[in-house]
């Protein structure tokens, strides 16, 4: 049988499958080669020509090699319980696809796949393995249901084996016997069971949010290899050792014009997300905070003010964000002015920094800012709520001497004053002057700008920023801010550091900048006038272009379209939250309750309507009521009356017949129908290919008084099916009393 003979290769996809899917959750390129090829040419060493398999002794000592290895394994990677386990059974699934398999072997394999893509699940939740476990699902329950015929068959071969006497097992192999079309009804079965299990599934993922059971297992899923940064909260120039080079999409972002047409700027677009103003030493910048945060409750579609409306009125740009791997802050290009979101959300603002932060349940995806290129000094002393910004410099008080001086020979050397004037217009402007020269200092040439800093010892008896400085002189972007803002606050210039993204890459079809994770940038901003800080970026402009505004290729953009879709994926299904859940329960009250309602309100217009056309007074309603009623009880009566006929003409083949033999057969051959389901409800089915008088001689071996009652309903069936013959009123009652007869020897209603 075509089944039983693809149940093993439907096994081995399934296998193959899960390594695929475990492979891809932990990111491990070789795993997947090793693991894939090793598991596909079992297929060939097993089932090929030769059909070898490993002893059972081999596989013992290999699996306790593995065993061994996994504990190894364990011992270097001790956060990742859950790879290290994932890799074990990955070795120990392809030992058991070497191995002599029959039933129980093969129940061992879809256990450890299932248990691999069980894993898979646990360490990513990515677009890529959702595909997969979306085949795999599929393919799983066909091999799972094979299995159950596969198992059967061989149990049943094996008892027959059994009962054959030592000296006669030349006898011919046993050969499966089934009904029907089996092929139909394990299909038929297998799309029940699938259609079960999707209903299933969506309703305990609608029933129950993803914060259920959230960080059960999350201690252990911490992961491995060398630490990334992008864009955070905090720089700490010891902890990371390379900036991430990820293509993967973070948001895209539209300009518009007052008019709403696309805008497309030639320079960097610099995305401000968090300020950090605070350097605590050993390389750590944070943001220090003010305490006057003030709580902002948008209400859509409009735009919110943060607090610039006493200001002078100034153009605006607005900012629209589409973010595909939501966060807490919020960027804008420029000083925000006002927000606004697609549902009622709640965000804080810092007066001091211009920065947003959300603080709602759950993830803001779409969000519009709008900001002014050029503020106003009265808008930025509005929106800052009249506080005068932090000044760092008081944190470099006692930093590295070498760095002061470096600092004050860079701005002798450009004829610029080493001590800051007293006259604020021209503090204002030394500020602005004397951070240009320590900018063009790092750009021009002597330090390198490079990804991987890996290679850079750190000592520990020396500052990051000093040791970049003078020591190795190459390093990121971090690397740089960190030291341009170090030696400005040295001198009495307030600098501070700036985390955020850079866009340079412009999508012409869609109009709007495409940001990803490798944009992840930090840059500083100094202040230049009392509530004004403008931004001085030290990394290379040349670097900057080269790393961030390339033209995207074929794969940046495919990379780009998958980006949206798995965004969607994961902010629609993997995170679905309390949040999600409430907002899908009112969309469909509010579409389901609202033509409900619609529904309900013209029912009783109508109804009132024909009251009042009748004059039928209060009583009326009751009338129309009972005449409701009745349309019902006739739909359903009439419903009923054509299945039966259907039924009829399906069983006793009537669509052959001219029109008027056909309508005179189907009032009056009803009781052979009814004969057949007394038959069926006394488990004593007449199977489709017996004649009923065939049937009848069969069934007088058990049931002699009920053989002679269908022999009787059957010579009346043959007279008027076969020999055209009418049958009289008296003939047709006579045959629905027989049928009623014949309910009693099986104890069934008539």
């Amino acid at each position: 049988m075509r089944l039983l003979r693809s149940f093993p290769a439907a096994a081995l996809a399934a296998v193959l499958l899960s390594i695929v899917g475990v492979a891809i959750a932990q990111g491990s390129v070789g795993l997947l080669l090793v693991g894939g090829v090793l598991a596909a040419m079992s297929w060939y060493v097993t089932e090929g020509p030769r059909g070898r398999s490993l002893p059972k002794w081999t596989s013992n000592v290999l699996i306790i090699a593995v065993s061994l290895n996994g504990f190894v394994d364990l011992y270097w990677h001790r956060d990742d319980v859950i790879g290290v386990l994932g890799r074990f059974i990955v070795w120990l699934t392809l030992i058991k696809l070497y191995e002599r398999k029959g039933p129980r072997e093969y129940a061992q394999l879809l256990s450890l796949s299932l248990l691999l893509i069980l894993l898979g699940c646990l360490q990513s939740r990515g677009l890529l393995l959702a595909s997969v476990l979306v085949v795999y699902a599929a393919l799983g329950l066909y091999a799972l249901l094979l299995f159950q015929f596969y198992a059967s068959y061989e149990r049943a071969r094996a008892a027959w084996r059994e009962s054959i006497p030592v000296g006669s097992r030349l006898l011919p192999s046993l050969q499966p016997i089934f009904g029907r079309h089996p092929e139909l009804h394990f299909r038929s079965m297998m799309v029940a069971v699938a259609l079960a299990g999707l209903l299933i599934g969506a309703a305990v993922f609608v029933i129950f949010p993803r914060e259920v059971g959230q960080g059960s297992i999350g201690n252990h899923q911490i992961p491995t290899g060398h630490g990334q940064t992008g864009f955070g909260d905090e720089v700490n120039l010891t902890s990371g050792t390379r900036i991430t080079e990820s293509r993967k999409g973070v948001l895209n972002l539209r300009l518009l014009d007052s008019r709403g047409r696309p805008i497309r700027h030639d320079q960097p677009l610099r995305l401000r997300g968090a300020v950090l103003d605070r350097y605590e030493g050993g390389g750590r910048w944070t943001a220090t905070g003010s305490g006057s945060r003030r709580a902002i409750a948008t209400e859509p579609p409009g735009f919110i003010s943060l607090g610039a409306d006493e200001a002078e009125p100034a153009p605006t740009i607005t900012q629209v964000f589409e973010v595909l791997k939501p966060s807490r802050s919020l960027f804008s290009v420029y000083v925000p002015v006002s927000i606004a979101t697609r549902d009622a959300q709640r965000v804080l603002f810092e007066p001091s920094t211009q920065t947003l932060e959300y603080t709602g349940p759950g993830r803001l995806l779409h969000y519009r800012i709008q900001a002014q290129h050029i503020p106003s000094e009265e808008t930025l002393k509005t929106l800052a709520s009249g506080a005068a910004p932090s000044s760092p410099i008081e944190q470099f008080a006692d930093f590295d001497v070498e760095v002061k001086t470096l600092a004050w020979d860079l701005l002798a050397s450009a004829g610029i004053a080493i001590h800051p004037p007293v006259a604020p217009e021209q503090r204002w402007r030394w500020n602005r002057d004397a951070a240009d020269v320590l900018t063009d200092y790092f750009h021009a040439g002597e330090f390198t700008y490079t990804l991987d800093t890996s290679s850079t010892i750190l000592k520990p008896d020396l500052d990051p920023i000093v040791q970049f400085i003078f020591d190795s002189k190459r390093g990121h972007c971090e690397y740089f801010a960190s030291a341009l803002a170090a030696m400005c606050n040295c001198v009495g210039i307030p600098a501070r550091l700036i985390t955020g993204y850079v866009a340079l890459e412009y999508d012409d079809g869609s109009d709007q900048y495409l940001v990803r994770e490798s944009s992840a940038h930090a840059w500083v901003e100094v202040q230049t006038r009392p509530y004004r800080w403008s931004t001085f970026d030290p990394t290379p402009p040349a670097t900057l272009q080269q790393i961030h505004g390339g033209d995207p290729t074929l794969a940046d953009r495919l990379q780009w379209v998958f980006d949206r879709f798995e965004a969607k994926w994961s902010n629609g299904f993997v995170a679905f939250d309390r949040q999600s859940q409430s907002r899908l329960i009112s969309t469909l009250n509010l579409g389901w309750s609202q033509k409900l309602n619609e529904a309900l309100h013209a029912t009783r217009r109508w109804m009132a309507r024909v009251n009042r056309a009748f004059y039928l007074g209060p009583a009326g309603y009751i009338w129309m009521g009972t005449v409701a009623l009745a349309l019902i009880v006739a739909v359903i009566a009439l419903v009923k009356m054509m299945r039966r006929s259907l039924a009829i003409r399906r069983t006793l083949r009537l669509q052959y017949l001219r029109r008027a033999e056909y309508q005179r057969m189907l009032r009056q051959l009803g009781f052979y129908l009814d004969m057949l389901g007394v038959l069926k409800r006394g488990g004593r089915s007449k199977p489709p290919w017996q004649p009923p008088v065939q049937y009848s001689y069969a069934l007088a071996r058990t049931h002699p008084e009920a053989a002679a009652t269908v022999r009787e309903i059957t010579d009346i069936f043959y007279g008027a099916r076969y020999g055209r013959k009418q049958l009289t009123s008296e003939q047709v009652r006579r045959a629905r009393s027989l049928v009623k007869q014949l309910a009693c020897p099986f104890g069934v209603k008539g």
